[in-house]
This record gives C-alpha cells, sequence and structure tokens, in this order.
C-alpha cells in the first residue's frame, strides 16, 4: 500500500513549498532568530 496515496494536495503543497524555501536568507534569518530567543529565554530562566 502505497503512503503517499493518502497525502492531501495541501501536504504535498507544504513539502514542496518547505524544500523550496529551505534555502532563502529568509528561512536561515528566522532559524536564527529561534534559536537566538531560545538562549536568551535559557539565560533569563538560568538567573531564577
Amino acid at each position: 500500500m502505497a503512503l503517499h496515496e493518502f497525502r492531501t494536495d495541501a501536504a504535498v503543497a507544504a513539502h514542496e513549498t518547505e524544500a523550496a524555501q529551505a534555502g532563502s536568507p529568509v528561512y536561515w534569518i528566522c532559524l536564527a532568530l529561534l534559536v537566538a530567543t531560545v538562549a536568551l529565554a535559557a539565560r533569563i530562566a538560568s538567573f531564577w
């Protein structure tokens, strides 16, 4: 039984969009901001 038969068009489109955007600068900037936010939260939590 092929699993991809049960995937919706939206899931396929989202996967293709994710693959296309993985190399874009906006993706890396957002990822860097997310990591910085987590690091800042961890630093603030360490003071408590």
